[in-house]
C-alpha cells in the first residue's frame, strides 16, 4: 500500500494553464468511460501536482484538483483516485467485496479471492480479462462506488485456477488513508448496487428504463432540430440567446443599458456569484462606487491598473470579490472599455500601458448612484465579518509540575493546572510578603526558606541564599511544564497547545519567471479562518491567493513579496502579538 501510512510531500506546484489542459487530455483518455462533462464537475482552476515519497521511500506523483485527489502516478501508470470513481463508477473494470472487508484493507490486507463477490465462480469469464498488474477498482455489494484501488496480483485465468485461494488484489490506495486525509471531506455517495449484485429482474427493468430514456432523447432532439430550422426561416433571431432567455447580446451590452442595476439606482447584486451576468453587475456597482467615493483621491491620470487596486477592490461590497476572469469580458481593459462608452471616463494608451485620463462625475450615473450598504441594508456576510473582528489572544500558562506543587497547592492547586504568568507572579509575591521573605535593604531581593530551597535547589543546601524576584520567577516557571492556549477575545477557547508555540511562519520563495511569492504557515494554529485571510490579502493589495498543503498542514500562498502587508494585516485586525510572527525581516528593503 502507498498511502496507508504517513509520507512525505517533496513538492507542491500549481499547474500552469497548458500542464491543466495537458493532465485533463491524460486523464480522459486513460480513463475512456468518464466524459469530459463530469470531469468538468470537480476538474477546476486549480490543479496541484505533488510529488510524494511514500513510507517505503518509493515516489508517487499525485494530481489534486483544490483538495481533492484526483490521479497518482505510480511506476509509470496512471491510476484513478477513489474520489474521481465516484463520479464514474465505470472508470475502470472492478472487483466486487462484503463490506466487512473493508476493515480489513483499511487494517493494511490486500485483496483475497475468497473476499471477491463472482455470480458464478465455476464460470472462467466471470473473472474478466484481466493481466497480471492491470489497476482495478473496488466496490462493495451495497455501493458501487469505489473504495479502494489497486492492481492484479494475478491475471484472470490464473485466478480462475487458484481455486478460489490466494491474492486476488494488490491494495494501492482506499478510503481514508493518508492521501484522503489531505482531501476536503466528502459524503459517501450511494450509487446502487453493483450488477454483480443484482438480480435477472433489476437487470431487465434497468435496461427497459435507459432504452425508454434514449428513446425520449432522441424525440426531443428532433424536436429542437425542427424548432430551429423553423427560426431560422422566419428570421427571429434574439441576438443569439441560449438557455433561460438570456442572450449573449445582452449580456455583452450589460452596461450601456438602461435596464442594467448600475442604472437603477445601483442596487445590490443578490444572483449566483458563479455567473458572468453577476460578475459584470458586480463590476459595474464597484465602479460607480468607486468614482463617487473617491473623487477627491483619484489623481489623474492614472494607470488602470492602480486603479482598480486602489479603488475598485475596496468599493466591492462585503462578501463578495471582484474576480474580471469570471465575468463576460475577461480582461480589465475591455470593462473600463465598455465604461468609457458610456461617457464617465475617457482612457488613453501609451506604449501599451492604459490609463484614464479624465472622469465625468457629473454623469448621470454617478449623480443617481445610492450605496444601499451605506444606507444600513447589511451586506450578505456583515454579521459574519463583525464576528471575525474579534481579536485573537495568546495566552502564555504555566502547568503546575509536582515540583512546585507545595509552593501552588496553598493556593488551591493542583497537579497539571494551567496558570498563566500573570497568576505566578500574584501567588509568589502573596507568598514571599505573608512568610516576610522580603530583604529589608533591597526590596528587589528575596531569601529562600525551606519551602523554596526544597523546590528551587538542594534541600541539603545550608546557607541562607537571597535571589531577585526576577531570579525566582525564572527559577519556578522552569520547573513547570509550558502550555499555551489561543483564545478569542478571552471568551472563546480556540485551542491549547503543550510545550513551545508554533509562531506564524513568514516566507518569500521564487517561483518560475523569478517570480516572488508570499508563504505564511500556521494560521490555523492561531484559529484564523484562511479563506477569510485570503479575501483580505486580495483586496488589500490586489495579488492572487492560494492554500496549498505542505506536510499534511494548510499553507497560504499570496502573489509577491507581501510581508509588510501581512504583518500588517495579522498584528491590527488579528490582534497576533509581533512575537508570534517570524520572518518579518524578510520584507522588501525601502529604497532610499
Amino acid at each position: 500500500m502507498l498511502f496507508h501510512k504517513p509520507f512525505k510531500t517533496k513538492s507542491n506546484v500549481l499547474l500552469r494553464s497548458s500542464e491543466r489542459k495537458r493532465i485533463k487530455g491524460l486523464i480522459l483518455t486513460q480513463f475512456p468511460a468518464l466524459t469530459e462533462e463530469k470531469l468538468d464537475k470537480i476538474y477546476c482552476k486549480e490543479i496541484y501536482s505533488l510529488k510524494i515519497e511514500t513510507h517505503s521511500e518509493e515516489i508517487v506523483i499525485v494530481y489534486m484538483a483544490y483538495k481533492l485527489p484526483l490521479i497518482f502516478e505510480y511506476n509509470s501508470v496512471i491510476y484513478p483516485c477513489v474520489y474521481l470513481s465516484w463520479i464514474e463508477p465505470d472508470i475502470t473494470p472492478a472487483f466486487t467485496t462484503h463490506a466487512d472487508v473493508l476493515k480489513f484493507i483499511r487494517g493494511g490486507a490486500d485483496l483475497m479471492l475468497p473476499g471477491i463477490i463472482l455470480k458464478n465462480p465455476h464460470n472462467k469469464k466471470h473473472f474478466g480479462s484481466h493481466k497480471k498488474g492491470d489497476r482495478v477498482l473496488i466496490n462493495l455489494s451495497s455501493n458501487k462506488a469505489g473504495v479502494a484501488v489497486g492492481e492484479t496480483a494475478r491475471s484472470s485465468e490464473d485466478l480462475f485456477m487458484s481455486g478460489g485461494k490466494g491474492k486476488a488484489v494488490n491494495i494501492l490506495h482506499y478510503w481514508g488513508d493518508e492521501l484522503c486525509k489531505m482531501a476536503i471531506e466528502i459524503d459517501y455517495p450511494q450509487l446502487g448496487k453493483p450488477d454483480v449484485c443484482k438480480t435477472q429482474e433489476e437487470l431487465d427493468l434497468e435496461l427497459a428504463v435507459q432504452l425508454q430514456a434514449e428513446e425520449d432523447q432522441a424525440q426531443l432532439s428532433q424536436a429542437l432540430e425542427t424548432q430551429t430550422l423553423s427560426d431560422t426561416v422566419t428570421g427571429d433571431d434574439d441576438g443569439g440567446g441560449v438557455g433561460n432567455g438570456i442572450s449573449y447580446a445582452q449580456v455583452a451590452n450589460n452596461v450601456n443599458s438602461t435596464d442594467s442595476p448600475v442604472h437603477q439606482e445601483s442596487e445590490t447584486p443578490q444572483e449566483d456569484e458563479n455567473t458572468p451576468e453577476f460578475m459584470d453587475k458586480l463590476y459595474e456597482y464597484s465602479f460607480i462606487k468607486a468614482i463617487k467615493s473617491s473623487q477627491k483621491k483619484i489623481e489623474l491620470p492614472m494607470l488602470a491598473s492602480n486603479f482598480n487596486k486602489v479603488h475598485m477592490i475596496p468599493a466591492c461590497p462585503c462578501g463578495y470579490s471582484l474576480d474580471i476572469k469570471k465575468s463576460s469580458h475577461k480582461k480589465l481593459s475591455n470593462f473600463l472599455t465598455n465604461m468609457a462608452n458610456t461617457g464617465i471616463i475617457r482612457l488613453e494608451t501609451n506604449a501599451g500601458v492604459l490609463k484614464i485620463t479624465s472622469v465625468q462625475y457629473n454623469h448621470d450615473l454617478i449623480r443617481r448612484f445610492v450605496d444601499h450598504y451605506e444606507n444600513g441594508n447589511a451586506g450578505p456576510n456583515d454579521n459574519a465579518n463583525k464576528k471575525k473582528e474579534k481579536k485573537v489572544e495568546v495566552i502564555e500558562s504555566y502547568n503546575v509540575t509536582a515540583a512546585v506543587l507545595p509552593l501552588f497547592s496553598q493556593y488551591l492547586c493542583k497537579k497539571g493546572d494551567p496558570l498563566p504568568v500573570k497568576d505566578i507572579k500574584k501567588h509568589i509575591v502573596d507568598y514571599v510578603s505573608k512568610e516576610k521573605l522580603q530583604d529589608e535593604t533591597n526590596k528587589q531581593l528575596v531569601h529562600l526558606n525551606d519551602l523554596l530551597k526544597a523546590v528551587l535547589l538542594s534541600k541539603t543546601t545550608p546557607e541562607d541564599i537571597v535571589i531577585s524576584y526576577e531570579q525566582l520567577m525564572k527559577e519556578v516557571t522552569s520547573k513547570m511544564t509550558q502550555s499555551y492556549q489561543v483564545t478569542m477575545n478571552s471568551d472563546q477557547i480556540l485551542s491549547q497547545y503543550k510545550g513551545k508555540m508554533k509562531p506564524i511562519d513568514l516566507q518569500v520563495a521564487t517561483r518560475s519567471g523569478n517570480k516572488k511569492v508570499t508563504l505564511i504557515s500556521n494560521l490555523d494554529v492561531y484559529g484564523i479562518d484562511l479563506k477569510e485571510f485570503c479575501k483580505l490579502c486580495q483586496h488589500g493589495v490586489a495579488a492572487s491567493t492560494c492554500i496549498n498543503m505542505v506536510n499534511n498542514a494548510a499553507q497560504v500562498q499570496v502573489q509577491g513579496n507581501q510581508i509588510v502587508f501581512v504583518n500588517k494585516l495579522l498584528t491590527e485586525k488579528f490582534g497576533v502579538q509581533k512575537r508570534f510572527i517570524r520572518g518579518t525581516e524578510l520584507a522588501p528593503k525601502k529604497k532610499r
